[in-house]
Parts: C-alpha cells; structure tokens; sequence
C-alpha cells in the first residue's frame, strides 16, 4: 500500500512539472521578441536617376514576413509605383516604378518610404527625374590660322555637358561641365599646323543631345589660283597660272605637246605651239612640294588648246587625230582663220587617189564689188595654179596682157599617192607687193610658181581658205592629213 501511495506521488509531481515548463515558454514571447521575429528586406538602392525625356523604368523586389506598404508617391503625378502593398499582391514581390517625360527644365524628386506591420524596419528610396534637356550651340565660324590660335563658340543647356574634338591638335578652354541654362562661351584651342589644310569635328554632348560642327585649320599653302582663262591660243601662245604657296615647289605637266615652266615662286608658264592636229589637245599641270615632309600633296589644274580647223562634207576622224577625206562628196578642211598671206604644209598620210581624184587649195576673197579665187588643184594628168577674178577697183588679175593666169604643171597619179608632205604659199613680190606670189611644193620641193596682182593689197581682207576635194566626183579616192601647219607671212 505504500508503494503504492509513493509512485502516484512521484507520477503527479512530474505531471505538475510538465505543466510548469509550458506556461514558461508562454509567457516569455513579449511583443518585442514577437517584432523581432517579423522579416521585411528589400534590395532597392538609396537613390535612382531617371531620364528626362525618355524615362526608364526602376524596379527592385520586396521579401517580407508581414504586411508592407509604400508611401510618399500618393501626389506625385508623374510617378506610378506597382504595387504600392502587400494587400494588392504578396508578401514577397517586384515592385516596378515608372514616371511619364518630364517637360519642365528642372530636375523633380520623390521620397519613397516602404514599410511593414510589428516592424521598425523601413526603407527610404529617393527618385530623381532629369529635367527636359536643351542644348543649342553656336559654332565656330571662322577658320583657324595656321600658326594657330583661339576661336569662341557658345552652348546653353540646362544639362551636363561634354565637348570632344576628332582629332588632338584641337583642344579647349573646358571639356565639361554643367549647365545652368544660360550661354557659356568656349574657347576653341588650334595647335601649330606644319602641314597643309586640315579639319576636325567637334562634339557637343549634354544628356541624350549631341549636336556636331567642323572647323577647319589654314596650313602651309599649294594650290593654283583660279583663272580666267585655261585655253593656250590654238595659233601657239602661253598662260600664265598663279601659285599660293608657303612652300618649295615643283611643276610637271602630262602632255609633251604642252611645256609647264616654274616662274619665280608664284607662277607657271604653260606654253604650247601652233595646233597642227585636228582635235583640241588637253594637259594637266601639277604642282608638288620638293620636300616629303608634307606627304602626297598637290594641286593641279587643266588647261587645253583648241583646234585651227573645221570640216565639211564626208570625213573621217581617226584616233591619232588625223582625218580623212573621201572622194565620194565635196570634202574640205576648213581653216577657222581667214588669212591673207602665209605658208600651208600638209603632212600626209596613207593617200589613195584614182583616176579623177583630185586635191585642192583654195583662198577666196570677197570685196565690195569684186572677188578673187586663188587656187591649186592636183589631179592626175592635168595640175594647176590658178588665179581668178579681179581685184579692188576691178582689175583683173592679169598682170599684163602677156603674164599668167593660169599655169598648168605635170603630176602624176603615183607621184599623188605618194605624196608625203603638201605645200602652199601667198605672200606679196619682194619688188611690188601690189603684186602676189604664189607657188606650190610637193614632197618639200617647189613644182610651180607664178604671179598675179594681189587682191590683199590696199585692204585688210582676209581670204576664206579651204583644202580637199571640190566636186565629189571620185567616189574610192581618199587620203589622210595627219597634220596641217601654217605660219602667217608679215606684211
């Protein structure tokens, strides 16, 4: 019995000590112990930047074990924060905030304050919008000198702003800053320049504008001068082309038809002789520096020199610049210049006269009431010098009664294709130059010549002179002029 009594004891005794321990853990969770047990984290960072004009979007994510909210955005307009609570989401969450453009010219902020239920923790974020950026700029306008030197611009912008150069020889009073609004003036540096023109680009940037200007830098000068004429006389002549230049220089000209000469430190001379072919001839001149310190630099300029003569009828140009006359038609060789008195050499190419083939030289002068025609035609079996009509006053050409008018001389068919140069002359007797003198070569020799009375005396015409075929009546003759030189007679 009494052990009985003593293990019921025992068993109670453990009972009310188990019932002891529980009603201790209990009343041990204060409410200070019950706040620290409440999480709420975030991984937001203290402040955030958001553009002006185009505004991103921020985002960063909540973890919490009790209710949260954020606060501070409730009359921000331009400002939407999603979700503002665990009430409208989770306890965990992204939050994304994003603002519309700001069109003011001043920087905006808000305060956001998150928070939570039996908690003491709390965030602060802070959003700044940028304001609306500007920026206007007004460039450099003028050119920098090649000793070098400083030239102004001027920017305005409300924002942080940078300016750039493309290249190293140009700096600046100040590479960056930030604007206030109003117009700043910069100072554009240009370095010494050694070499020859040269230009860069400038930047400007402030925020999401970027606004570009080139400058340009004067430097050791090469180049021609513009000028008003750059065609030599077809009869032979020169130009004179002026030169700017800082440097030693050198001429060359690609044509060995032209001659391009160096005149003192500022010219050229480009000359050329008489234009003998039957197109216009061209050159380029080029001027370069003597010393490789400049590297490839150069100017060059064109220049040409026309032609004496025209065509008519049934030619041929070929590709050295020679022609050919054929005989099916009235062919001629026209000479641009009326001429009184002077010396014609052909020089001739491949020739192929048939029988009534014919080859003339014709000078006609027109007076008031009178003319006169001076000629040479070469045909198989029958060749002449001729001189007809009259001159001023009517005279006819006949010296006297017993002096030529015509003068007939022998060439034959094979001595006409074999023809290599042609020759003609007008100029006034030694003696009497009321009196002309005409005679024809052949091959550089003389085969015929006369006299007449001279239709140039006591005038100052000029004759209308042509030579080829006349009547177009030798279809399969043809022949080539590679060149044709005259060279006026003085009176």
């Amino acid at each position: 019995m009494k052990l009985i009594v003593k293990i019921a004891a025992v068993l109670a005794a453990g009972v009310l000590g188990a019932a002891c321990q529980q009603f201790y853990v209990d009343t041990q969770m204060t409410p200070e112990k019950a706040a620290a047990s409440v999480k709420l984290e975030c991984d937001a960072l203290e402040s955030y930047t958001i553009q002006g004009e185009k505004p991103q979007s921020v985002s960063f994510q909540v973890a919490s074990t009790t209710p949260w909210s954020i606060t501070g955005w409730e009359k921000t307009e331009w400002l939407k924060v999603s979700p503002v609570s665990s009430a409208l989401s989770s306890l965990s969450e992204d939050i994304v905030i994003t603002a519309v453009a700001n069109t003011g010219y001043d920087d905006r902020s808000v305060t956001l304050t998150l928070g939570g239920e039996n908690t003491d923790t709390s965030y602060k974020i802070v959003i700044t919008q940028l304001r609306k950026g500007k920026l206007y700029v007004q460039p450099v306008t003028d050119v920098f000198e090649a000793e070098g030197n400083s030239l102004p611009f001027t920017l305005e912008t409300n924002l942080d702003w940078e300016v750039r150069s493309a290249d190293q020889w140009l700096s600046f009073s100040e590479n960056s800053g930030t604007g206030d609004g109003s117009v700043k003036t910069i100072q554009a540096i240009a370095a010494l320049n050694n070499s020859v023109t040269r230009s860069t680009t400038v930047t400007v940037t402030a925020g999401d504008d970027k606004f570009s200007f080139d400058v340009n830098q004067k430097g050791q000068s090469l180049e021609f001068l513009p000028a008003d004429n750059l065609e030599v006389d077809s009869r032979g002549g020169e130009l004179l082309l002026g030169v700017k230049a800082t440097m030693d220089w050198t001429v060359q000209c690609d044509n060995a038809d032209f001659t391009a000469e160096k005149v003192g430190s500022d010219q050229v001379k480009v000359s050329a002789p008489f234009n003998s072919l039957f197109v216009e001839k061209g050159a380029t001149i080029t001027i370069k520096p003597v010393s490789d310190d400049y590297g490839d630099v150069s100017s060059t300029i064109e220049v040409s020199q026309g032609t004496n003569f025209s065509f008519e009828g049934d030619f041929e140009m070929l590709e050295d610049g020679s022609v050919k006359l054929k005989g099916g038609a009235k062919s001629h060789l026209v000479f641009n210049e009326p001429l009184r008195y002077s010396t014609v050499v052909l020089t001739m190419g491949e020739c192929h006269f048939e029988s009534k083939g014919e080859m003339w030289f014709v000078n006609t002068v027109e007076g008031e009431g009178w003319g006169a025609q001076l000629y040479n035609w070469c045909t198989e079996g029958k060749t002449r010098l001729r001189a007809e009509g009259s001159v001023e006053g009517g005279h006819g050409l006949r010296i006297d009664k017993d002096s030529y008018y015509s003068l007939d001389y022998s060439l034959s068919l094979d001595e006409m294709n074999a023809m290599q140069t042609y020759g003609m002359s007008l100029y006034p007797d030694g003696d009497d130059p009321s009196h002309l003198h005409m005679d024809f070569s052949y091959n550089g020799s003389v085969r015929c010549e006369g006299q007449c009375m001279n239709p140039f005396w006591g005038n100052e015409l000029g004759g209308h002179q042509y030579i080829g075929i006349f009547t177009g009546g030798a279809a399969g003759t043809w022949y080539v002029i590679k060149s044709c030189e005259y060279s006026v007679i003085e009176e």
